[in-house]
Parts: structure tokens; sequence; C-alpha cells
């Protein structure tokens, strides 16, 4: 038996005499020499061989090599115990269980985090430790796994052994061999990466409430120019919603922005990696804007906030500080004129009488003192621009006086002019100069004949009025308050928006050369200012033009009552849905604004177009809130008509900057529709909302319309 190795000798000659003697089989792994010398595993096996009378007569075994088992085992082994010292040295929880859940080895680690030892654990288990609160989650998870037997994952507190609770992130997956399925798992303190996570999801709200809270619009964009962030202001600036703008480019959902400065800007912000700062104009919004752009890593953020009413503000300043040192100098220029003016008319009057009735030098002095009256009546024209002349207020009646000049406005206009005065009942007194109010008031109506030169209709209208702080804050030293209004209205050429912004500077005129001195309006202007009054002008190319005078009320020897519109308004629009519709940016916001505060819930147009959209989208629209006079080729008259086309019963309310009686005789409107003045206050909109719904249930607006 030397051919195994001589420390396996003994054993194997015992169980080999047992077998032979007494009959038991062995079963036994040894080394043998292998013939260069080496040991080499095999496994033995025997059994013994009886006869027929039950002797044993002899033996039986076999010899299987099993040294590369044996190798395979070390292996194993060896992997065991390294993995374990791995599993040992880590400072995280190291644990293992059967293929049935049944835990087979933990480490000291999390003996010493739990407080308690490896055995106990392995016995007891450490589901113990776990939080109640996230036990039942985190079992479902892992029987979930080891049916599945997908991996294990799941966070849920863990007991220390200092009564804290702290957070971990457990994960673990399943190693088949050839003992039998084992999970292998760690769980891994999070606690302060939770807490590091928790401050800065904190620091990351409070930056976005701070994002939303300010007044400034802000948007992001990353490389590719896409919308990231936008917040609450800048869905009101850009009159758009998040929703439809994030994960879009901004060259596609705004494209009249490409290729202009915005683009231009926002590229050399990211070429350049620097910060730019510009002002730009967005015309289809009809707003200014001032523009702060910012690179960074992902892209380039944008700061920006609308100053077009700041911008207004500013032109109208400048106009007034214009006008007021045009009035200056026309003023010093009238003073020193209105002087050679009298040293001529005096001596053309010595001349005169100097010279027989019928003679050249007789004529010649006529004609001298004819042209030194007409220069003193055109002194006194730049001295009533420029504020400075001579008034004589009185408490005026403003009806009496307009009837008294219709024969006068109506021989002067002639015959191709329809002149026609409509006058309101109860109207207030105003403080004002009775002649110069004529002479404003026949400037008006030469002017607005010299618009109609193949004739046409002029309304003249009177009514009370209050100017709110909406208004007021929109225009330059006016104050708000009650007025007592005086508008002109004609069916002329109207006015070109350029040349609307120049009507009141002195000398500055439309029509042909000979034809104005462009004084008129400019009179009406310092006369206006100079009573403490306002002037409005309203014009459309090809539509009319309607002028407004508003002439303080006076109190004093006040026989009125105050007007209930100075009252507050106590309103519910019980949220129903209104279609406002205008193109005018700003005087969308406030109307948007005053109807919202009266209970209703707004959807904006800017144009007929848009507003026969949303009628077809949003059958919820109760009242259709429309602008007469907008671009694009369908005015609110033929809206409307469209619109109760669609719903018959849609009740509606038109706006104008031109009288309802303008509105009406000038073909804009029907006589049955309702239509609300420009500007208005909240209890006047409030007003005529009301007797829109009212009317909508017992009339038929296709009536009233064209």
């Amino acid at each position: 038996m030397g051919w195994y190795a001589e420390k396996y000798q003994a054993d194997v000659r015992d169980k080999f005499k047992k077998c032979v003697f007494d009959g038991h089989p062995f079963d036994t792994e040894i080394q043998v020499i292998h013939p260069d010398g080496t040991p080499h595993w095999v496994r033995l096996v025997g059994e013994a061989v009886w006869n027929d009378q039950g002797e044993i007569e002899a033996a039986q075994g076999a010899v299987q090599d099993i040294d590369k088992h044996k190798a395979v085992q070390r292996e194993i082994e060896s992997s065991r115990e390294e993995w374990q010292l791995l599993a040992e040295s880590v400072p995280m929880i190291v644990w293992t269980t059967n293929s049935l859940g049944r835990m087979s080895y933990v480490n000291q680690f999390a003996a010493g985090y739990m407080g308690s030892n490896a055995r106990q654990l392995i016995q007891e288990g450490w589901w113990q430790y776990v939080h109640p609160d996230d036990k039942p989650n985190a079992k479902a998870i892992w029987k979930n796994a080891l049916m599945t037997v997908q991996p294990f994952l799941a966070e849920f507190r863990v007991l220390r052994h200092d009564g804290t609770w702290r957070w971990h992130l457990a994960r673990a997956v399943r190693v088949d061999a050839s003992q039998g399925a084992q999970w292998y798992g760690t769980a891994m303190d999070i606690q302060d990466f939770k807490e590091a996570q928790e401050t800065g999801s904190q620091l990351a709200s409070r930056l976005v409430e701070t994002m939303e809270s300010v007044a400034d619009a802000i948007f992001v964009l990353d490389h590719d120019w896409i919308f990231t962030y936008m917040n609450r202001q800048c869905e009101t600036v850009l009159e758009r919603k998040r929703e439809e703008l994030l994960s879009r480019c901004i060259w596609d959902e705004f494209p009249q922005a490409r290729d202009s400065k915005f683009q231009l800007e926002y590229e050399r912000c990211v070429k350049e990696h620097a910060t730019v700062r510009f002002d730009a104009e967005y015309a289809l919004l009809k707003k200014h804007f001032e523009v702060s752009a910012y690179p960074h890593q992902g892209g380039v953020i944008v700061y920006f906030r609308d100053v077009t009413t700041q911008k207004r503000l500013a032109e109208q300043l400048q106009q007034a500080q214009r006008i007021d040192a045009l009035g200056k100098l026309t003023g010093g220029v009238a003073h020193d004129f209105n002087n050679l003016l009298t040293v001529i008319l005096g001596n053309a009057e010595i001349l005169a009488e100097q010279f027989a009735p019928s003679t050249q030098e007789q004529a010649l002095t006529q004609m001298i003192s004819a042209a030194a009256q007409r220069g003193a009546e055109m002194t006194q024209r730049l001295l009533t621009f420029a504020s400075k002349q001579s008034l004589e207020p009185q408490v005026l009646e403003l009806n009496t006086l307009v009837k008294d000049m219709s024969p006068l406005l109506r021989r002067s206009l002639g015959q191709q002019i329809w002149v026609e005065t409509i006058y309101c009942d109860g109207l207030w007194p105003t403080l004002v100069d009775p002649g110069q109010l004529e002479m404003a008031l026949l400037n008006l109506a030469i002017n607005a004949r010299d618009a109609m030169p193949n004739g046409g209709r002029l309304l003249i209208e009177t009514s009370n009025t209050v100017l709110d702080e909406d208004y007021a804050a929109q225009h330059m030293d006016l104050q708000a308050g009650p007025y007592v209004m005086l508008a002109v209205s004609d069916t002329g050429q109207g006015i070109s928006k350029e040349n609307l912004a120049r009507v009141f500077e002195p000398f500055f005129t439309t029509k042909e050369q000979g034809k104005g001195t462009g004084l008129g309006l400019p009179t009406v202007y310092g006369f206006v200012k100079q009573s403490r009054g306002h002037v409005a002008i309203y014009s459309e190319i090809n539509q009319g033009t309607t002028v407004k005078i508003y002439l303080p009320r006076c109190l004093e020897n006040d026989r009125y009552t105050p007007a209930s519109a100075m009252h507050e308004v106590h309103h519910d629009g019980q949220g129903r849905l209104v279609l406002l519709v205008e193109d005018d940016a700003q005087v969308r916001q406030i109307s948007r604004r005053q109807l919202e505060t009266l209970g209703y819930a707004v959807i904006e147009a800017e144009n007929s177009q848009q507003a026969l959209h949303q009628l077809v989208c949003e059958p919820d629209i109760a009242l259709l809130f429309t602008d007469v006079v907008m671009p694009g080729g369908m005015s609110g008259s033929e809206l409307a008509h469209q619109a109760r086309t669609l719903r018959p019963d849609l009740p509606v309310l038109f706006a104008s900057g031109y009288t309802g009686h303008a509105m009406v005789h000038h073909g804009g409107l029907g006589a049955g529709a309702l239509l609300l003045p420009k500007p208005y206050l909240r209890s006047q909109l409030a007003d005529k909302l009301v007797q829109a719904f009212k009317s909508a249930a017992t009339s038929d607006l296709d009536s009233s319309l064209p």
C-alpha cells in the first residue's frame, strides 16, 4: 500500500479490515503518490462480497481521480476566506442568505452597528432592527426578489446601537453555485447623503420660489436653444404657458425673433461666454423688452422685463418736453412779433389817414394792415399753443355752447358734410373760457372737413366721464377724476400711427402745401392743457378720426348728483369665462385685470383669427368682449357676426376709442350693439357686462351687425 501517502495508511488499513471482516462499506478520500512523486487526490470506495451462506468471501472497490475537484474546492474555500476577510473589513453591513432567505452570514460591523453579535443576528435575523414604518415595503421587495430572482434594492431606516434611526441603502444579488444558490448583500448608511440631499432640495426649492416671485421674467435655454425653465412672470410677459414652451425651441415658438437682435445677442453671449445687455422690441407682442443674458454651462440664462409702459411714458415725457420747449420758443417769438405787428399796424393806420380813399397808396396801406392782422391771428394761436394767452374762464354749460355753434359749423363745413350733434342729459358744468372753446371746436370741425374732401359725416357729442387711475398713469400730467367730454368724430381718411404721434406739434401738418398752417391741433392742445384738461385722439386709416376733449368738472355751485361711477363696484362675475379680444397689449392687460377683479375668468386673443380659434376650442366662453377696430382684415363687428354664427346665443360687448354714436353712424356697428367707449371705469364695464348678459337672452345681435 505504499502507493498512497503514508499518513493515510493506518486509516485505509483499518477501514479495509472492517470491510473484509465485518462487512462495513468504506468511502474515503486519500492522497496517492503520482509517478512523478507528487501527491494526487483520489476517492477510494469498497464493499464486502457475500456468498450464499452469508459469509464474506471477498472485497471489491474502485478508485476515482478527484484531484481537479479538490483543487476547485480549495479555490472556492480560498475565495470564501478572501470574501469573508473583505466583508469584515468594509464599513457597512454585509450578509448572506440561502435560496430560502435564511441568513447564513453577517459581518462584525453589522453586529457592532446594531449593538448585537453575529451569532444572534444569524439566528434571529436583523429585520427587527428595521424601522416599523419601512419594514412592510422592504419585506415586500425582498419577497419579490426571492420569487423573481431579480436583484434586491431598497431604502429603509435601521436602528443604530445608540438608539437613532438612520437611512440605509440595501442591495443583494443571487449567485448560483454547486453548493446551492446564495444571496450576497450589503446595506450602506446613507443618512448623511439623505440629509445633504434634503438640504439641496430645500435650497433648490427656495431658489425656485425666489425665481417665481421676482418681478423679472426669467427663462433658461440649453445649447440647442430649448426652453428648460421658465418662471411665472415669464408666462405673463410672453403671454404663453410653460407647458407650451418647455422642451421646445425658442426660434420655433417665436419665429419672428429668429435672425433678430434677440438671436444675435444670445449667440454672442454663448460664443464669447460673456454677459450681454440690450433692449429690443418684439413686434408680435407689441412690447419693448430690456434684456440681460448670462452664459452658463448648459446654455444661457435670460432675465428680461417689459418696459413698454416706461418707454411710452418716457416718449410722452420727451414729447411733452419738446412741446414745452417749442411753447417757450414760440411764446417768446410771438411776444416779440406782436410788438413788431403793433408798430406795423400803427404806422399803417397813420399812413391810411394821410391818403385819399381811392388812391393806390390807400390800397397799399390796407394790404399792410390786413397782412398784419393775419400775423396777429397767427401769433395769438402760437400764444394759445404755448398756454400763454389770457383766459377768461366761466362756469359753462357745454351743451348750450355746442347748440349755439351748430348753425355756424354747418355753414362753415358746407353741404357735403352732414353734421349731427348728440347731447348728454344731466351734463356736468365745467369751468372754461367760452371763446377759446368755440375756437377749439371750430378748429376740430375744419380739420374734419379737410379730412373728408368728398363729403362725409361729422358727429359732435357731449358726455360725463371719469378718468381712472389706470388711465391717468399712462398719460403725463393727467389727474384722475370726473371730466366733461366733448368729442368730434369724422368719417375721413384717418391718420397714420407715425403721424398721430406728432399731430400736436406746431407747424406739423399732413395737408398739402398751402392748405394748412399746422397750428389747428396745437392750439387746441395748448388751450385744453391750460384749462387743466386732457386731449385724446383716435384714428385709423380709412376709418376716420375722433378727438376727445376732457375738461375738469366744475364742482362750484354743482346742481348735479355725483356720478355713481365714482362709487366702489360690488359685482360678481361668478367665474364666467370672457373672451377678451384686443390688439393693444397694455389695454388688454388692464382690461383683463378689471374683468378678473369683477369675478370673471378670462382668456385673451389679440386679433379676430385667434378669437375664432378660441371660440371653437373653448365651449365654456360665456361672453365676447372685443375691440371694434383691429388689424388683420377682420373688424370686431365682423368677428361678432361670425361668433354668433357659431354661437347664436353668445352675448357680445364692444369697446372702442371712438364714441358709441360715431361707431353707429360711421358704419362700424348697428344701432342695437352694446359699446363701451374707452377709457372706461371698472363700474362702467360691470354695468355693460350685466346689460350684455341680460340683453342676450331677449334680443338677437344679428340685427345690430352689418
